[in-house]
């Protein structure tokens, strides 16, 4: 009898359990499906990448993609060696997109307030972007969260990497970058996977760039000394991007304020958009006043500027909102010594 009663609790812990796994999966069928898609797609760069050496051995590779290689493998090498970042398995081998997209990145931001919509992952926590390789997937995304109310874009980054959980390939469209830019993205993703906080993108995304142009300009001044043209080019477009980017950090701040005034909040909606376009004008307007040391206001006006809405300004955030804190942090807190700095960004946050 007893044995019988045994068996009589253990089959309904059984099939308790498996009520539980069938209700976890009901609940998050979406988010398991979104990840086996993704795991596909990584997968399937993985497999179909081309060993760095392989390509540089193969006479019908064409010898300019041949030496971008050379710079990935030199960049690679002295990220590891000199600024000490993890030697991971990235960057070893080439994917080749052959035209297409790198990946199809869904951002979201409320429609009234200049604040980032956030997707919850595990691991890795909440992001503020959500990536597809499959660009109807991505515009499927971006129509779901229309239908909810909210400002979308999808963008297309230059580069991709998984925060060194899976074997990152060099993409083909990398290598259409100059030596300074090639250095600061593969330093940049070799960041990714040396640290990472949970559940905070922006501070990632913040410290990569950051330790993606600083080791870049570190990198130049070693290979072609201090007063070189690549490394003072280099240097006046990271300026011209920092002036860019804070011009619009300013911006974004006034234009969140303006969507929290009285006036504005009695606005009906077709007058809130109206109110809405006519200060992102304002914004884009103010682009002709700014000082820059290589960029042209109407060349960012007519190739940047499109379709702008909250999640442009809510995209630089993420990118830049405390760039210049690094910069005062490592004044203050390190003597102006970037290596100290990012000793200490591996001891926190290392992973």
């Amino acid at each position: 009898m007893k044995k019988i009663k045994d068996m009589s609790v253990s089959g309904k812990i059984i099939r308790i359990v498996l009520i539980l796994f069938v209700v976890f999966l009901l609940i998050n069928y979406k988010l398991i499906s979104y990840g086996i898609q993704q795991g596909l797609g990584q997968l399937e760069m993985v497999r179909n990448a081309v060993e760095v050496d392989t390509l540089l051995n193969d006479k019908n590779y064409p010898d300019s993609l041949k030496q971008k290689l050379l710079i990935i493998k030199e960049v690679r090498q002295f990220a590891i060696d000199s600024l000490g970042l993890k030697n991971s398995p990235n960057y070893n081998a080439v994917y080749d997109l052959k035209g297409r997209a790198t990946a199809y990145v869904v951002q979201a931001a409320e429609k009234y307030r200049v604040k980032k919509y956030l997707w919850k992952f595990p691991v890795v926590g909440k992001l503020p972007y959500k990536g597809y390789f499959d660009e109807n997937d991505a515009k499927k995304e971006a129509e779901n969260l229309e239908k909810q109310g909210l400002d979308v874009r999808i963008v297309n980054p230059s580069g991709w990497s998984t925060m060194g959980w899976f074997k990152d390939p060099i993409l083909s469209n990398m290598l259409n970058k100059n030596e300074a830019f090639l250095a600061e993205l593969i330093i940049h993703e070799l960041t990714h996977s040396t640290v990472f906080v949970k559940d905070n993108s922006e501070l990632n995304e913040n410290i990569a760039d950051y330790v993606g142009e600083n080791g870049a300009k570190i990198y130049l001044k070693a290979k072609y000394g201090d007063t070189s043209n690549v490394l003072k080019n280099y240097e006046n477009v990271i300026d011209d991007n920092l002036t860019l980017a804070n011009y619009f950090l300013r911006s974004a701040k006034k234009l969140d304020s303006m969507y929290c005034t009285e006036n504005f909040l009695t606005l009906s909606d077709s007058l809130k958009n109206i109110e809405k376009q006519l200060f992102i004008s304002k914004i884009i307007d103010g682009i002709s006043q700014l000082n820059f040391k290589n960029f042209s206001p109407e060349k960012i006006k007519k190739g940047r500027l499109k379709n702008i809405n909250n999640t442009f300004f809510t995209g630089y955030m993420t990118y830049y909102n405390r760039k210049d804190s690094l910069e005062i942090q490592r004044i203050n807190d390190f003597d102006n010594d970037f290596f100290r700095q990012l000793k200490f960004f591996k001891e926190k946050y290392g992973k």
